[in-house]
């Protein structure tokens, strides 16, 4: 299910299934017009090519057969209008697309019914079609168009980004984990899929903070006017290179596992403009700031890819310093860098599910390997 979700196939039937309701209300103004419903068999050809997709194919099993009226069962003869009714078979049949109707409030099988009863009504000679079915086929349609317009923004974005230039892979292989790492509480994920990932004082001025984990002891010190980046540390959002550091082991003893989201995001945000990044934790005043890539290897990247910082040459003091070494974005991450969130437990992940970080092209998953 989950990887069906992070491809966001269950919105890819969605979207097929919208792309055929211009053809089906053409349909509709027909009938409406003429008042004629003897036009079945191009109702069905419309179904036929809808429904006649590999993706699909997959997860919908959709059939039309002929089954003969009551009173023709005796001596029916072969099928025609007269005799038969058109039978439609129409539901969703994999367990993962099931499992995804429930979490989108079944959408998609309530799209199908109305496929499948406006099929049946159609084939009815004697039914009129009532208004109120439309109204419902419009309902329908703006539900299924307002969670189109969501991931199909979201997507515009994605390529954008795809399109821009990308950090050189020598640097690229320098930093651990494929990506850049921010550490926040499960409550907050909701507003960062709608806000970005806000800097410190911007997310606490906007009031949208729900919990805050950081060490408030350590956060005094990072509340101060730093020259090299023109500006308060607090102004920028920051992101480990190496996640697996001397703050995300605190938190690991200190606060519950399952209530700690890793949020990845892609390392390219580098070349944006007013980012820096630093030689150690921003908290200590030795510590220096760069916004140069030239200067990427005045990082310890022998500390920042070790598996601990504890044997560090110099002290352990020095190598806590090292390992916590950042990327500070001023203001704001937008969300359509974040890449992924990595979540501790199945119970984190499905209260993450519901927030739809898909949509926004965001893969979602469980890692205890990124955890102490």
């Amino acid at each position: 299910m989950l990887n069906d979700y992070n491809l966001n196939t269950y919105l890819k039937l969605l979207q097929r299934l919208y792309n055929y309701l211009p053809s089906i209300q053409n349909f509709l103004d027909l009938i409406e017009k003429n008042q004629n419903f003897k036009y079945i068999d191009d109702l069905k050809n419309i179904y036929v090519e809808a429904f006649n997709d590999e993706t699909l194919i997959n997860h919908i099993e959709f059939s039309v057969s002929k089954i003969y009226k009551p009173l023709y069962l005796s001596d029916p003869g072969p099928h025609n209008k007269s005799n038969s009714y058109n039978h439609i078979k129409l539901k969703l049949k994999s367990k993962s697309i099931l499992e995804l109707d429930k979490l989108y409030e079944h959408k998609l099988s309530r799209t199908l019914r109305f496929y499948k009863h406006l099929f049946s009504k159609i084939d009815n000679f004697f039914i009129t079609l009532k208004s109120n079915q439309i109204d419902k086929y419009n309902h329908i349609l703006l539900e299924v168009k307002d969670e189109l317009e969501i991931f199909l923004k979201s997507t515009e974005n994605r390529e954008l980004i795809s399109q821009r230039k990308k950090l050189d892979t020598s640097l690229l292989n320098k930093i651990p984990f494929g990506g850049l790492f921010h550490i926040t509480h499960i409550d907050n994920v909701p507003s960062i899929l709608k806000y970005g990932i806000l800097s410190h004082n911007k997310a606490h001025q906007s009031g949208i903070v729900k919990i805050d984990i950081s060490n408030q002891t350590v956060n005094q010190r990072r509340d101060r006017i730093e020259p090299d980046l023109d500006g308060n540390i607090h102004d920028f959002t920051p992101l480990y290179f190496n996640h697996k550091n001397p703050m995300m082991f605190a938190l690991c003893k200190q606060k519950e596992k399952k209530d700690l989201v890793l949020i990845r995001v892609n390392p390219h945000i580098l070349l944006s403009t007013k980012v820096y990044f630093s030689d150690g934790n921003a908290s200590v005043k030795s510590t220096r700031f760069y916004n140069d890539l030239s200067d990427f290897n005045k990082l310890n990247w022998d500390l920042l890819n070790a598996g601990s910082w504890n044997d560090y040459e110099f002290g352990i003091k020095e190598g806590r310093r090292l390992r916590c070494s950042e990327v500070l974005v001023k203001n704001k991450i937008p969300k359509q860098f974040i890449n992924d969130i990595f979540v501790y437990d199945q119970n984190s992940l499905d209260k993450i599910l519901n927030s739809f970080p898909n949509h926004l092209g965001i893969v979602s998953g469980i890692d205890n390997n990124l955890y102490f």
